[in-house]
């Protein structure tokens, strides 16, 4: 057990707790955000404190020193969730209690009937598509000079030359 993994346990920890509060409240629009904020205010000042207690000088036994450190750290933090759990709880009973504005349901306008009108009537008249005209064309119309065409370069064939005896 050393000092540094212990500060990346404290890192971790408390910065998935940030990371999960700012989901929280992207996520979930009845969460309530000031109290939120003040968690992840709380989970910063919690791991100032953690971040302190490691770089302390100590007097006695250090293993058992780090291993309440640690102990802290989760304990700490699960009552952090805690805390975010309420709020997120609170947060919906208080939108819960709002009455909700109902609207009053759309009407439907009558369906308007359709006139009979005879068949021949309603045809419409198709038109031809236009000719279109040919790139070559549109060239000499506007004075542009067309490009040559590019060639597909020359397959190489493998044949085997037959050595004369």
């Amino acid at each position: 057990m050393n000092l540094r993994d212990i500060k990346k346990d404290i890192d971790y920890v408390l910065s998935a707790f940030i990371e999960d509060c700012a989901l929280c409240v992207a996520v979930n629009p009845n969460a309530d955000e000031s109290a939120v904020s003040d968690l992840m205010d709380d989970a910063i000042d919690l791991y100032n404190e953690l971040r302190d207690k490691v770089v302390a000088k100590v007097d006695g036994p250090k293993k058992a020193y780090y291993n309440d450190l640690r102990k802290e750290i989760l304990e700490r933090t699960d009552a952090l969730y805690t805390k975010l759990s309420e709020a997120v709880a609170n947060g919906n009973k208080a939108k819960e209690e709002k009455p909700a504005e109902k609207k009053a349901p759309a009407k439907k306008a009558p369906a308007k009937k359709a006139e009979e009108k005879p068949a021949e009537e309603e045809k419409p008249v198709k038109k031809a598509p236009a000719a279109k005209k040919t790139t070559a064309k549109k060239a000499e119309e506007t004075g542009e000079k067309k490009a040559p065409a590019k060639k597909a370069p020359a397959k190489k064939t493998t044949a085997k030359k037959e050595v004369a005896e």
